[in-house]
């Protein structure tokens, strides 16, 4: 009886620290992890979003880059780390909805061991070509890629990312042959299509709108149903002819599963306060062709839901395996 009581209040003792911990949350400084290489749209995205929160929180928000095999070494980092909310990952698709679907051994479970906080924003991804490729519509392209078979390259952020899954399925669709060229993030990527050294290179708008604008790089197609305010003039994929290659992109928070339910609220509160603010929507989201979301946990568990559905079926389709 006596073990019993003293168990009793062990447990009992934890469960008031566990609780006052939560309510005291934040009393130090927030990491927030980027997988992405340091000075990228994303990282940018991170610190502008991070900012914001950091006045809601009443603590500062400190931003850390740790690229690195596909987003997988940052998101490593965070789901090992204390379930507190003092470190957060700032995810997309890839980091938990792709990379488990592209490979068999992982150092992390992405389905146990991250759970989501907030969706901060979305895009619509793009077919971009390089500006000498003689070519000005999707039809135009994949009529050059099938008369110069394994001649022309694309582009991707490291193998399994987006960019690599939508060209490949491109490819799929169109009966193309193309050469995948993996970089190791999005201004790499963008750098190497400018000069021409590629020639293709599907992602969001925000990184090539500058280089549109000046013709160094040309939009075939948005890959979705519906035509961009930001690229108003560029056809979609659906007008194009290929309505299965329509592609989303999110980018959100997410913490160590066992964080504690009232500290997830929080984080997803602020960060939703941050997306609203017409700093954080106007420059940091949608100034780089972004769409703003502020999602709730439970939105976001939604969409997690759907990925494994959708990209599920993509990769068993292309046949895409890493290791």
């Amino acid at each position: 009886m006596i073990r019993r009581a003293a168990f009793g209040f062990g447990l009992a003792l934890a469960l008031a620290s566990s609780i006052a911990s939560a309510q005291q949350y934040p009393s130090k400084p927030i990491r927030i992890i980027v997988p992405f290489p340091a000075g990228g749209l994303l990282d940018g995205l991170a610190r502008g979003v991070g900012q914001k929160m950091s006045e809601g929180l009443g603590q500062p928000v400190v931003v850390e880059a740790k690229p690195g095999a596909n987003t997988m070494i940052g998101a490593d980092a965070v789901a090992k780390s204390p379930p507190d909310g003092y470190t957060v990952l700032f995810a997309t698709d890839a980091t938990v909805s792709i990379n488990p679907l592209m490979y068999s051994k992982m150092a992390y479970d992405a389905k146990k061991d991250l759970v989501p906080v907030s969706i901060v924003a979305e895009t619509v991804e793009c077919l971009l070509v390089a500006g000498n490729v003689k070519a000005n519509t999707v039809a135009d392209l994949v009529a050059l890629a099938k008369a110069q078979p394994g001649r022309l390259n694309y582009a991707s952020f490291g193998p399994g990312s987006n960019a690599h899954l939508a060209a490949e399925q491109f490819k799929l669709a169109t009966g193309t042959d193309l050469v995948h060229v993996p970089f190791k993030g999005v201004a790499e990527a963008m750098q190497a299509l400018v000069a021409g050294d590629v020639q293709v290179l599907f992602t969001a708008q925000g990184a090539a709108l500058p280089h549109i604008k000046t013709g160094k790089v040309k939009a075939l197609a948005v890959m979705s149903a519906e035509r961009q305010q930001t690229l108003p003039d560029t056809p979609t994929i659906v007008e194009a002819g290929y309505p299965s290659l329509q592609s989303a992109v999110w980018f959100g928070f997410m913490v160590p599963a066992g964080t504690p339910p009232e500290v997830i609220d929080r984080l997803a509160r602020e960060a939703q306060k941050a997306v609203a603010t017409p700093e954080a929507r106007d420059k940091f989201i949608m100034g780089i062709g972004l769409k703003p979301v502020g999602s709730t946990p439970a939105q976001f568990a939604k969409v997690l839901a759907a990925d494994q559905d959708k990209y599920g079926k993509a990769v068993k389709a292309a046949n895409l395996k890493l290791d």
